[in-house]
């Protein structure tokens, strides 16, 4: 009976009780590390934490019922808002205690993780304890996985997040095993359809990391942050991890521009792979930024006479394909080539390239953010078609149904998607010039925040900045856009619209 009753635990008190019980795995690695202190706070909060959710466990369990489509969408934002809101201050207190940081500093910390932004507070990585990097680095994979697991449990079925774009996902039906569920017991059921895959492939990406000479922390640390899109390390950068290692995390990072790799909706079929526009446009703006990057400094190692350095081209290549790629899918791994091209041709790296990869994002229905290259490529396909009739005003649009679905109503739901995006980006940005900050110096922190690319600030514009010298106003502003970019703001706008009426 017991048992039975804890089957209908709300969502969160669910997955603050897991929280609970993964700080254990950092309390243990500190004990190991003979860092008794850290290994205890996280002990006494993952103790505590756990023993709480176990109290609202059996004071909230009650059998679910089954919601409607009006219901579920009317109750979808404040459940993943809540996840957003209390998962990361449950997780801030070991941090906040080790580190001796204010609350909501620490909240601050664990919302840029939670939310695979990877921004960071902490401007020394190399001095703090390894446990601390861990519970960043599990924070920011578990989001990864969440994100991975609300996408089909939770938007596919009301046709959110990007899927209102694929007109088969976005009019089917429930799943027959989804239908009298409520939110939490789907995102359970696909937890365990996801969970298999997303933790396979993190252990085998850490394996190879292992074996092309990475050691075995950052190799974690690497895994898990390319896994979960979230760019989180234990030391400021990727650094010099070899050309060996920087290809299998250029593998892992295919994985963020489609979700035909994972398992649920908008995957592929078994026994056939169908790389599909995502992938393809993804590649090509890959390779136009390899062509970009490389011609502006051949052009100028020309000038400096080391034109001819084809070993230096070809590093100044790579290092353009990988970081490319990487903040594509808003992760924002900088490779050692990118760096060393600088040294090459004596030009700066071109930062503004990489915050419009950033802003494009990755797939649908993956752990990377942005507006997503499912969008991109149907605002393509819109524009074409408009520029089309202007020659043949009644032309119809072929391409089969998806084609023509994908032309006419998922464009016009993209530039939706699109204009409240950078209507976000002004209200942010206005709100971070009341806090003191110079317009460029808010947009890039703006941009980053919204697109879940933490590493951004860094590298977009002419001088490195950081997240630790921000104000606490700023801090709170984007923390709230770091949320509504991982909750995709069209969720909210299409709830908006429910509410008043517009179902």
């Amino acid at each position: 009976m017991l048992l039975a009753r804890l089957r209908h635990v709300p969502l969160l008190v669910v997955l603050l009780g897991a929280t609970g019980l993964a700080m254990l795995i950092p309390s243990a690695h500190a004990f190991l590390g003979g860092q008794a202190a850290v290994g205890r706070a996280f002990l006494h909060s993952g103790l505590i934490l756990a023993l709480l959710a176990g109290f609202l466990a059996l004071a909230t369990s009650r059998p679910a019922q089954g919601t409607g489509s009006k219901t579920a969408a009317r109750g979808l934002f404040p459940l993943l808002g809540a996840i957003y809101l209390v998962l990361p201050a449950a997780m801030a207190v070991p941090l906040a205690e080790v580190l001796s940081l204010p609350f909501l500093d620490a909240w601050f910390e664990m919302v840029a993780s939670f939310t695979t932004t990877g921004a960071t507070l902490l401007d020394t990585p190399r001095a703090l304890p390894e446990a601390v990097h861990l519970w960043r680095g599990m924070a920011g994979w578990f989001g990864g996985f969440l994100v991975l697991v609300s996408a089909t449990a939770l938007l596919a079925p009301l046709g959110l997040g990007g899927f209102e774009l694929i007109r088969p996902l976005a009019q089917a039906a429930p799943r027959q095993g989804d239908l009298g569920l409520s939110a939490g017991q789907r995102m359970r059921a696909h937890a365990l359809a996801v969970l298999p895959v997303y933790l396979g492939l993190s252990a085998l990406l850490w394996l190879v990391l292992v074996l092309l000479g990475v050691p075995g922390f950052a190799a974690l640390m690497q895994a898990m942050a390319a896994l979960s899109t979230s760019g989180i390390l234990a030391q400021e950068s990727l650094g010099p991890v070899g050309f060996g290692a920087e290809l299998a995390i250029f593998m892992a990072l295919v994985l963020g521009l489609s979700r035909s790799f994972m398992p649920g909706p908008g995957a592929t079929p078994r026994g056939r792979f169908n790389p599909g526009p995502e992938l393809r446009l993804g590649m090509l703006i890959v390779a136009l930024v390899v062509l970009i990057v490389v011609l502006r400094h051949w052009l100028g190692a020309f000038d400096a006479a080391e034109g001819e350095n084809l070993p230096a081209l070809g590093r100044a290549a790579w290092g353009a394909a990988f970081t490319g790629l990487s903040f594509l899918t808003t992760t924002g791994f900088v490779s050692d080539g990118w760096i060393a091209s600088r040294a090459w041709s004596g030009l700066t790296p071109p930062g503004l390239v990489l915050m419009g990869l950033a802003v494009i994002g990755g797939g649908v229905a993956t752990t990377a953010g942005g507006v997503k290259l499912l969008r991109v490529y149907a605002l393509a396909r819109l524009s074409k078609l408009e520029m089309e009739r202007m020659i043949y005003p009644s032309m119809v649009p072929g391409g089969g149904e998806k084609l023509r679905f994908l032309t006419t109503s998922g464009g016009r739901a993209a530039w939706l998607f699109v204009m409240v995006f950078a209507i976000a980006v002004a209200i942010l940005v206005a709100a971070l010039m009341l806090t003191g900050m110079s317009f460029e110096t808010g947009l890039v922190f703006t941009i980053a925040a919204l697109t879940t690319t933490g590493p951004l600030v860094q590298v977009a514009g002419d001088l490195s900045l950081h997240w630790a010298l921000l104000s606490l106003p700023a801090k709170m502003v984007l923390a709230l856009g770091m949320i509504l970019g991982r909750l995709e703001i069209l969720v909210l706008l299409a709830l908006l619209m429910a509410q008043f009426g517009r179902d």
